[in-house]
């Protein structure tokens, strides 16, 4: 016999339990399909058993619905709890399935001999909330640096103009140096015809002349 045969809490009561002891607002049981409420009641029975980042909180598609129940039956398992519960259905917000894992954790709840004096559901909610937010507005620093590194390679169309006007110019600059010094007589060729004695002063300085041209 299911629990829902041999129990008689209604929906609102189910309702009322959870929207008290969660801090929650929930107007219908469709509400828990996104399967995040009931990780926070698995961790509630039992502390430490979820993490709070394991959590999808702002769940609003059918594939982090799924990860929210892959999570719960994860630690359904790890603690060695029997309860089958249709991942797809839940997901899939199915009221009966919904009000049938409910009851279980209800009546879960009502034999626990010690309530956890000082639980903020809120807290345990909110931060993690918090730290989703930060990471999606955050930019890894490689990220950065990368985009950093990126702009400064860059060069502006005017610059690589003025490098090749530059270089350019550094060229012609050589070619006439190179010139100029193959039209430079050496100091030896005027040393020999100023020290020869057999030409007299026009002919010393004709032949000099003749060494720039």
């Amino acid at each position: 016999m299911s629990a829902t045969t041999n129990w008689t809490t209604s929906k609102n009561d189910l309702l009322k339990w959870i929207n008290e002891t969660f801090k929650l607002t929930i107007t219908q049981l469709e509400a828990l399909g996104t399967g995040c409420i009931f990780c926070q009641i698995f961790e509630y029975l039992y502390p430490n058993s979820i993490q709070s980042n394991k959590v999808v909180w702002k769940a609003n598609t059918e594939v982090e619905f799924i990860k929210n129940f892959k999570t719960l039956a994860e630690a359904f398992t790890k603690l060695s709890i029997s309860k089958s519960f249709d991942i797809q259905n839940l997901s899939k917000a199915r009221y009966q399935d919904l009000l049938d894992l409910a009851i279980f954790f209800k009546t879960k709840f009502d034999k626990q001999a010690e309530k956890r004096i000082g639980y903020d559901p809120l807290e345990f909610r909110k931060g993690e909330e918090k730290k989703i937010i930060i990471t999606q507005n955050r930019k890894p620093v490689s990220a950065l640096k990368d985009k950093t590194n990126l702009e400064d390679s860059k060069v502006s169309p005017q610059s690589v103009l003025v490098k090749r006007s530059s270089s350019k110019a550094q060229n012609q600059r050589r070619k006439n140096e190179s010139t100029d010094l193959t039209k430079t007589p050496q100091l030896s060729s005027i040393t020999e015809i100023v020290n020869n004695t057999e030409d007299d002063e026009a002919t010393k300085v004709k032949k000099i002349k003749q060494l720039f041209i």
